[in-house]
C-alpha cells in the first residue's frame, strides 16, 4: 500500500525491546503489500539507540522531545505522517504477512469508511495463542451491520483492538486524535467519538494482526494492576468525553491526584 505509513512507538530502549522491534519490523518487510514507509517516535536517546544498531535501515524518525505516553507518541507521528493511510504497530506485536493486501482489497470495495480494523490475535510472549479480538462484530444477534462498528456497539461492548488497524490520516486528526489524559479507555473514547462524528469503523473477517500480552513492563502491564473501581472510572469518563473533541484534562487530572478509593461515581 503506497499510501500507507506505519507507525512505531518506541519510549524506551534496551536489549529485550530491540529484539521484539526486529520481528515487528520484520512482519512489516513481510507484508505482500508494502507501505510507504516506517516511522519510529521516540525520545532522541531511544532513537539515538535504534540508529546505532540499525544504521543501514531506511526508516523515518520521529524525535519526541514531550510526553512518551503511548497516546502522545501515537499523536505526535500521525501529525508527521504523509501519506493517505497509516496503522499503529506496537514494537512487541506483528502483522500477518497479507494484512495490508487486505486492506487494500477493502478500502476499494468500501471507500467510505475510515478506519478498517483486523481480527487480533492475542499471544503470549512464547508463541502461546490465547484468545482474539474484534470478531464479535461478525455475530449476527450483536450486529446491526455485519462488521461495522457502530454506536449501539459501543454502547454495549467496549472491549475493542485497536492496534493494527488502518486509519485515514486526515479524519484521525480532524476528529481530535487520542487523548492522554484518559487512562485505559483511550481507545474507547477515540471509536465513541469516531462514530459519533459519522466516521464510519469496518472491521474485516480476517486475522491481520498478533497481539503480545502478559508481558512485563508492556502497556497493557500497566493497566493490570489497576483497581475495578479505578477500570469503572475510566470506562464511564471516556463515555462523559467523547462527545468533546478536544482534550479536557480536569477529569483526568483529578484522578492522578487523589486516590482511585476516594473517587465518587461518576
Amino acid at each position: 500500500m503506497e499510501e500507507l505509513t506505519v507507525i512505531i512507538p518506541v519510549h524506551e530502549y534496551n536489549e529485550n525491546v530491540s529484539k521484539y522491534l526486529q520481528l515487528a519490523i520484520d512482519s512489516v518487510k513481510e507484508q505482500t503489500e508494502q507501505p510507504q514507509t516506517i516511522i519510529i517516535v521516540g525520545p532522541k536517546i531511544v532513537v539515538d539507540s535504534i540508529l546505532k544498531d540499525s544504521p543501514k535501515e531506511s526508516f523515518k524518525f520521529v524525535i519526541n522531545d514531550g510526553e512518551t505516553d503511548y497516546c502522545s507518541q501515537v499523536n505526535l507521528g500521525v501529525t508527521n505522517c504523509k501519506t493517505k493511510y497509516f496503522s499503529i504497530l506496537e514494537y512487541d506485536d506483528t502483522y500477518n504477512k497479507i494484512w495490508f493486501k487486505n486492506v487494500k482489497s477493502y478500502i476499494k470495495v468500501k471507500p467510505e469508511y475510515s478506519i478498517f480494523l483486523p481480527i487480533n490475535k492475542f499471544v503470549e510472549e512464547d508463541g502461546k495463542e490465547i484468545g482474539t479480538s474484534n470478531e464479535i462484530c461478525w455475530a449476527m444477534a450483536f450486529a446491526n451491520e455485519l462488521g461495522v462498528i457502530d454506536a449501539d456497539i459501543l454502547e454495549s461492548y467496549y472491549d475493542f483492538s485497536v492496534t493494527g488497524g488502518v486509519f485515514r490520516t486526515d479524519d484521525f486528526i480532524e476528529s481530535g486524535l487520542l487523548k492522554p489524559s484518559i487512562k485505559l479507555s483511550f481507545w474507547y473514547e477515540y471509536l465513541l467519538r469516531t462514530v459519533n462524528e459519522g466516521i464510519k469503523v469496518f472491521v474485516i473477517p480476517k486475522n491481520g494482526y498478533n497481539h503480545t500480552v502478559n508481558r512485563k513492563g508492556s502497556l497493557m502491564d500497566s493497566i493490570v494492576g489497576m483497581t475495578g473501581k479505578e477500570r469503572n472510572f475510566w470506562m464511564k469518563l471516556a463515555k462523559k468525553e467523547y462527545f468533546f473533541k478536544k482534550e479536557r484534562v480536569s477529569n483526568a487530572k483529578y484522578v492522578a491526584e487523589k486516590e482511585i478509593e476516594d473517587i465518587e461515581e461518576l
